[in-house]
């Protein structure tokens, strides 16, 4: 059991970044609905004065956070229904009747991304039909979505057995490659990215490509301490091992001598990069 109680509103945005980037969907959802219960008590007995100097952000984005945040632990739990009623909630913040520019952009925002994650969800039940539609919504947006844009797209096609090339095709040239730089949450979605794309080549025959992506995620989920994405792409790669060629073959041995020569050491795999002021979006 979570112990949240004396944690400010932004010490629970930065738990449910850590959250997410755990992959602890069930925690994200408590955490939330703890958020929520603050700023909705702020909201109805501070006046804006008081308010303002008790936030460090506009109020409409704790609102839209909180939802956003309990939306996609739901989703990943399969929740879908409980999922789409949380992004009604976020769909229109104008209820929180703040009208400065900060407020208004967190209203058109959490909008946006309700129109996304509507998709999204529509694709993981199996609805094909509104992929052009979501590729072409993508290509629109910012490109730091891209990437989530593709595990969405990839995680349907993998589900429900249909071909996704032309789309692939339409969006991976924007995608941008993580380095030590990056926020936790770019580093997760990057190479769980590369690991549904690697298996979906390899389901659709092309078995060289895959592997070698692969190898490419272990090097990289390593090098950016991304334990969840390190640990499939092993896993997957020993699914496959018998179709790897000699020289990948070879490359898999010198990867995993590096390690054990300490190529890749946990010294910095406790820094707190999900802190980083970064959104979660899917």
């Amino acid at each position: 059991m979570l112990e949240l109680d004396g944690m400010d509103t932004d010490s629970l945005i930065a738990m449910l970044k850590a959250s997410f980037t755990l992959d602890n969907f069930t925690a994200m959802i408590d955490i939330s609905d703890k958020l929520m219960g603050m700023i909705a008590v702020i909201h109805a007995t501070a006046p804006k004065g008081i308010e303002a100097q008790r936030l460090k952000r506009s109020i409409v984005y704790y609102f839209g956070f909180s939802l956003c945040a309990k939306g996609i632990a739901l989703q990943k739990l399969g929740d879908y229904k409980n999922a789409r009623h949380c992004i009604e909630k976020y769909s229109d913040l104008s209820w929180v009747q703040l009208e400065d520019e900060e407020s208004l952009v967190e209203i058109e925002y959490y909008k946006d991304t309700a129109k996304a994650n509507t998709f999204v969800l529509d694709l993981l039940e199996g609805k094909e039909e509104v992929l052009p539609e979501y590729v072409k919504f993508l290509k629109m947006g910012a490109r730091e979505e891209l990437t989530a844009g593709l595990l969405n797209i990839l995680d349907s096609a993998l589900r429900y057995s249909y071909p996704v090339d032309w789309a692939l095709e339409e969006l991976q040239s924007d995608v941008e490659k993580p380095d030590d730089t990056s926020p936790a949450v770019d580093v997760r979605y990057y190479i769980e990215y590369i690991h549904l794309l690697s298996v979906y080549l390899y389901k659709r025959g092309k078995s060289a490509i895959a592997i070698n992506l692969t190898l490419e995620n272990i090097v990289l989920s390593g090098k950016l301490f991304d334990r969840t994405g390190f640990r499939k792409a092993i896993a997957f790669y020993e699914l496959v091992r018998a179709e790897a060629n000699i020289s990948q073959l070879q490359e898999y041995h010198a990867i995993m001598r590096n390690i054990l020569e300490g190529e890749f050491n946990d010294e910095n795999v406790e820094k707190e990069a999900f802190i980083i002021d970064n959104r979660i979006a899917d």
